[in-house]
């Protein structure tokens, strides 16, 4: 991996608190779709057919336009495993069978590493896990998610940390929004979120959560909902009176608590988020948060396949500076 390759990934990875990594993960920047896009998604397709792809017209998907994009456009790491997974749950949520989509991916492998003469100059990008096996992870997680849905969204606890899951968190929400409409009140002059993220890789992140949670209800202990969001955030939703100094001691409590903690690999942050004007916004307000967490580190890189350099418009030669 180049430089220039991981400067990329740092400004993917480095998205501000709040703010929408979906454009980065799209491939923004990365030009129109040109000779290379289209070639790359023909080879795929015709790959996949003989592996033994099922009904031709269910192939096209926009994920596989992002996919194209991301692969092209020399970026691992996150970005990828981002595309991938919104593909996996695209293939699940019309119906194909994880065998197949597992299939899919193989196909898209076989299609870069043998075709590298018509796309491109050829380059090296470490891929994560031997073999590719962390791609069939989050290939295989992003379909299960779609396909049977996240078994602790479903639940009323986190079965790790014991927390509220996030559908109580919504659940919870709702009954808030209902009062407020009842008594003619605005939620967000009432109720915030304190948001509470984690950097924490794998299992690890079990016993960080539990420890961030207990601090989080020894500060709130009038009755708050304390919820677990995505991998590593723990959500409270509590009231807005007195609620910055509850925030700064919460966070001496969790610097103090998780300091040295196996598994946490940045300082924890503390901080509040308001609530949208309705409950219509309350889902997106949830996934930003959960789609903000920090990347998770990876320790199992190795030299991955060869994929092409689709050179930017100007520059015919497609070399990184």
């Amino acid at each position: 991996m180049t430089l220039a390759d991981e400067r990329r990934d740092e400004a993917v990875d480095d998205v501000p608190v709040g703010a929408d990594p979906e454009p980065l993960a799209r491939g923004a920047g990365v030009g129109r779709p040109g000779p290379g896009h289209a070639a790359l998604r023909e080879r795929w397709f015709a790959c996949s057919n003989a592996l033994g792809w099922s009904v031709a017209s269910e192939w096209p998907d926009p994920a596989v336009d992002e996919v194209c994009d991301v692969v092209l456009s020399g970026r691992v790491g996150p970005p990828l495993e981002r595309a991938l997974t919104r593909w996996a749950g695209a293939r699940a949520a019309a119906g194909i069978g994880l065998d197949e989509t597992l299939s899919d991916l193989a196909a898209l492998h076989t299609a870069v590493s043998g075709a590298l003469g018509a796309l491109g100059e050829r380059r090296r990008l470490g891929l994560p896990g031997a073999e590719g096996s962390r791609l069939v992870r989050v290939v295989s997680l992003g379909w299960t998610d779609v396909a049977c849905g996240d078994l602790s969204e479903a639940a009323a606890l986190d079965p790790l940390s014991g927390l509220a899951s996030a559908r109580y968190l919504r659940t919870r929400l709702a009954e808030v929004y209902r009062a407020a409409r009842a008594h003619g009140t605005s939620v967000g002059d009432r109720y915030a979120l304190v948001v509470v993220t984690l950097q924490v890789a794998g299992w690890s992140r079990v016993a960080p959560l539990t420890v961030a949670g207990d601090a989080a209800a020894v500060v709130f202990d009038a009755g708050e909902t304390i919820a677990v969001v995505g991998r590593s955030t723990v959500v409270v939703l509590a009231p807005r009176e007195g609620l910055a100094a509850r925030v700064r001691v919460l966070r001496g409590m969790l610097a103090r608590r998780l300091a040295g903690a196996s598994g946490v690999m940045g300082a924890p942050s503390a901080r509040i988020v308001a609530l949208p004007a309705s409950l219509d916004g309350v889902g997106d307000t949830l996934a930003k948060l959960r789609d903000a967490e920090p990347a998770v580190p990876r320790r199992d890189r190795i030299l991955g396949f060869d994929v092409p350099v689709i050179a930017p418009e100007g520059d015919p030669d497609g070399v990184d500076d």
